[in-house]
């Protein structure tokens, strides 16, 4: 059984054969429903959770690209970790995790997805018998996300060979329709054969690595870039990552670019519908963050309809470099 935190919404799932759908639904059902929380696991848990976050700090990748979300979201939920932080571990109690079941699992706005070669209506009567202990309720109201409205700037330095520096922009909400658009910009700008690492990488040597990603949440976006360099790099490998976005805000993608990202996007997002999970985390999102579930047949064509003024149009609204939010996390003391 596997369990997600996320930043608009937590839960659990298990894959298993369809002939054993009856007994993993009452086995989901009893985990969900019926935790014991025993003080001594819990401590246990506590100390994976902490030991997870230290090894966090050491890594030169996710580390920075965590910091750059709190930056970008302080004073907002999505500001704060969903692993946590090593002041909010050590100040939950087994107590503390047991009300916190009672409120946000027992009467919470639930959603059950399944997945599975079966009649809807028999699954559905196997869900309700096995889950009436939670009582459904609104979703809590969470105020819109403020992006900063200058340039933040946050900077670490650690014993490393390489400095790393993550660059992030606004980005439309999951509601947004030019999320279409901002999908497509990172694929052209990310990847082995995208302009980022094409340019920076291989042209003017500035990067180990180099990649550009778009997240999408309920309630704000963020368009989040990576590089990589040298220490000594690290003023001209910021002043080419800035020079990149400036591409985007001034000019048009080519019409090969264009069609080259959007079989690229059209593509994966089919391989991934051949999984079950990744479909049942798409349903999920679409019925509780979205329109509703039209969404997903619908997203190919979604794709497809965009064009390269609409992309352009979107990187000139977002890709402003007087609001970005930019952190730094500065190798020191060794060398390669």
């Amino acid at each position: 059984i596997w369990a997600s935190a996320g930043s608009d919404s937590f839960g659990w799932s298990l894959s298993v054969p369809v002939t054993r759908l009856a007994e993993a639904i009452e086995l989901l059902g009893d985990v969900i429903q019926r935790p014991t929380i025993p003080d001594d696991a819990f401590e246990t848990e506590r100390t994976v959770a902490l030991s997870n976050v230290a090894m966090l700090r050491d890594d030169m990748y996710r580390y920075p690209m965590r910091l750059a979300s709190s930056v970008a979201f302080a004073g907002h939920p999505y500001g704060i970790p969903t692993m946590g932080t090593d002041e909010s571990l050590r100040a939950i109690s087994a107590e503390h995790a047991r009300e916190w079941h009672k409120s946000k699992v027992l009467e919470s706005a639930a959603v059950i997805g399944i997945v599975a070669d079966v009649d809807p209506r028999e699954a559905a009567d196997l869900v309700a018998r096995q889950f009436g202990a939670i009582q459904l309720e609104k979703a809590p109201r969470v105020g819109k996300a403020r992006w900063p409205k200058s340039v933040k700037i946050a900077a670490e330095s650690r014993d490393k060979a390489q400095t790393a520096i993550a660059l992030a922009f606004p980005a439309p909400s999951r509601a947004d329709e030019s999320r279409f658009a901002a999908s497509l910009i990172a694929t052209v700008a990310s990847g082995l054969g995208g302009r980022f690492f094409d340019e920076l990488r291989d042209r003017q040597s500035l990067a180990y690595t180099v990649q550009a990603s778009v997240s999408e949440k309920r309630l704000a976006g963020m368009f989040l870039s990576y590089i990589a360099t040298s220490p000594e790099k690290e003023g001209v490998a910021r002043a080419g990552l800035l020079a990149e976005f400036a591409k985007l805000r001034d000019e048009a993608v080519s019409a090969d670019e264009l069609t080259r990202a959007k079989e690229y996007v059209v593509g994966t997002h089919a391989i991934s519908q051949e999984s079950g999970a990744a479909l049942l985390g798409e349903m999920l999102d679409a019925w509780m963050f979205g329109e509703g579930l039209h969404e997903i047949l619908e997203y190919d064509a979604r794709i497809r309809a965009v064009s390269a003024d609409q992309m352009r149009d979107v990187a000139q609204k977002y890709f402003d470099p007087e609001i970005r939010v930019e952190v730094i996390v500065r190798g020191v003391g060794r060398t390669v």
